[in-house]
């Protein structure tokens, strides 16, 4: 893993498959696929020859969201791991019927336990640096959305904190402010007709991933505002077809941010400095390992 970044890059949302274990009820079709889940993210997040590890699943968010706790079920969520609407409203299910019981187990254990399973391990590798969990996001906030209806940015970042990056009441961070500020910066660098428009846990606070992995790694959670990408200009509806320049053009941007802001927060926290008792800040260490240092 030599001149690798130290960093785990996390895409949960990029697949396009139904579950052959539902696939005879359920009701979504291509476009319904494409429209709830983060398309082409395994495209504009493809670092998988740059990051030490990349994690990816080809199933589809309507079938399982990997962004979620595996507790959180119908019918007491209809919007948690396992879904019965999709982002757009359609029915997932006939009859608004959701799986057995028997069947939501199985789907836990074969998708989204390994999924898990495998962040876990590497987030345990002592000389990463970060976890980066990386999304889309709609271009307005969905009906079933508080704010429903509203403009988002065109990037948020997520640490759950504040807008600030600091602390919330009641919250514990996944990342310190200085580091989360830090990859907002660069990617206004990289942005920079997008500078103003970079949020910190507005209107996203960071998920389930995020949260789960952040007690031994810091992680941090990237939304990117998918009109950056589905916009008519770049955009055909009719056949789902996206201008690969313009994938390409926002993988190479990002990959430039992510690679400053790494070498950027070398050495600014040292080992006596942890970010939590249980999650130093190791980002000599990880640097050192990846040839930077």
């Amino acid at each position: 893993m030599l001149n690798t970044l130290p960093i785990i890059v996390s895409v949960p949302h990029g697949g396009d498959i139904i579950a052959p274990e539902i696939i005879d009820q359920t009701l979504v079709s291509r476009e319904d696929v494409f429209t709830d889940g983060d398309p082409l993210t395994r495209d504009i997040y493809d670092f998988r020859n740059e990051a030490a590890f990349y994690v990816e699943t080809d199933i589809a968010r309507a079938c399982v969201d990997l962004n979620r706790a595996p507790q959180d079920l119908p019918p007491a969520n209809h919007d948690g791991v396992v879904k019965t609407f999709t982002v757009t409203g359609k029915n997932i299910y006939a009859g608004d019927r959701v799986p057995r019981k028997k069947l939501l187990k199985h789907l836990l254990k074969k998708y989204h336990a390994p999924y898990h399973e495998r962040l876990s391990k590497k987030s345990s590798k002592k000389y990463l640096f970060c976890g980066l969990d990386c999304h889309t996001m709609l271009d307005h906030a969905p009906f079933y959305n508080e704010r429903c209806g509203k403009k988002r940015p065109f990037i948020c970042l997520s640490n759950r904190g504040d807008r600030h990056g600091n602390q919330a009441k009641g919250r514990a961070l996944t990342c310190p402010p200085e580091m989360i500020r830090s990859l907002a910066c660069f990617l206004g660098e990289q942005f920079p007709e997008h500078r103003q428009d970079i949020t910190l846990n507005d209107p996203f606070i960071g998920g389930y991933i995020v949260q789960r992995h952040s007690s031994r790694l810091p992680w941090i959670q990237i939304e990117l505002n998918r009109s950056a990408y589905l916009d008519p200009r770049w955009f055909n509806a009719r056949d789902l077809q996206v201008c690969p320049r313009r994938i390409r053009d926002l993988r190479i941007r990002f990959l430039a941010a992510i690679r400053s802001f790494v070498l950027f927060n070398r050495g600014k926290r040292s080992a006596d400095q942890p970010f939590r008792q249980k999650s130093p800040f190791r980002s000599v260490e990880a640097l050192q390992h990846a040839g930077y240092l």
